[in-house]
């Protein structure tokens, strides 16, 4: 097999490669955790995607064939060259994935102290010195969470009270002026 071929077949896998990485929805893959609280925690994407993948293949296999048919280079000169043009073309993919993906994240994550001073319902009594669970909605999502009072004093469903803090997973709280 010549070089050309082989050239030519890695512009046809890269082509076939991002097609179906494209339908199986795996073009812009990016590093997703979920902790143990259940709230996202979406990370960088990755450089090893679909979209990466076949870029660099598309683009080695392009680089390789200009180099070898256009300027007439030897053969080690056109995978030098398919190798920098595969590069660059899968870096430029993987900025753009990653400019995309960090503007179009639902931005759901909040943290402990961000819930200091909200206003929640109580949903489950809480009894005096137990707990209960009040509802809360933060960045726009309902969420739920055990509470317990400052005072240990009883606060009945459906009252509404601050959060002070949280400590672990359960909310400090008042009774609401």
């Amino acid at each position: 097999m010549t070089i050309s071929l082989f050239f030519m077949f890695c512009i046809c896998l890269g082509l076939a490669y991002g097609v179906f990485s494209a339908l199986g929805g795996h073009g812009g893959d990016a590093d997703i955790h979920l902790d143990v609280d259940g709230h996202l925690d979406a990370g960088q994407s990755s450089p090893v995607t679909g979209a990466v993948i076949a870029m660099f293949l598309t683009g080695f296999g392009a680089g390789g064939i200009v180099a070898e048919k256009a300027y007439a280079v030897s053969s080690g000169s056109a995978v030098l060259v398919a190798t920098l043009t595969g590069l660059v073309l899968a870096g430029l993919v993987f900025g753009f994935l990653t400019f995309v993906l960090s503007h179009t994240q639902a931005g759901t994550e909040y943290t402990a102290e961000e819930l200091a001073g909200k206003t929640a319902e109580v949903i489950t009594t809480i009894p005096a010195g137990g707990t209960g669970e009040i509802a809360y909605v933060v960045k726009g999502q309902r969420e739920r969470a055990a509470a317990r009072t400052a005072d240990a004093q009883s606060v009945a469903k459906g009252s509404q009270v601050l959060i002070e803090r949280m400590v672990g997973s359960i909310a400090q709280v008042r009774l609401s002026d």
